[in-house]
């Protein structure tokens, strides 16, 4: 159901392990119809202009669509790099 992880990076651990507390039963429906649901998307986007990253769970745009190709290699890097982002703050 959710993929593997090992980053430090508990913020985004504890959104993608609490999802069904934190969104409503029809967003998560539509997250898994997407293909977001086990990303740490929120469903709220709120895109830097500059850098196309999501305010929110800190996912590029380009992120976002590869995430939903469903390539575990490819989330693990995804999660990687919002991480790094993270830190850089």
């Amino acid at each position: 159901m959710y993929l593997e992880m090992s980053t430090t990076n508990t913020g985004i651990c504890d959104i993608m392990l609490n999802k069904e507390k934190i969104l409503s039963p029809e967003i998560i429906e539509k997250q898994k119809l997407k293909g977001t649901y086990d990303s740490p998307c929120l469903s709220v986007c709120d895109y830097d202009e500059l850098t196309s990253k999501c305010q929110t769970c800190g996912m590029l745009k380009t992120e976002k669509t590869a995430w939903k190709q469903g390539d575990p290699l490819i989330k693990k890097s995804i999660l990687e790099n919002i991480e790094k982002r993270n830190q850089l703050k």
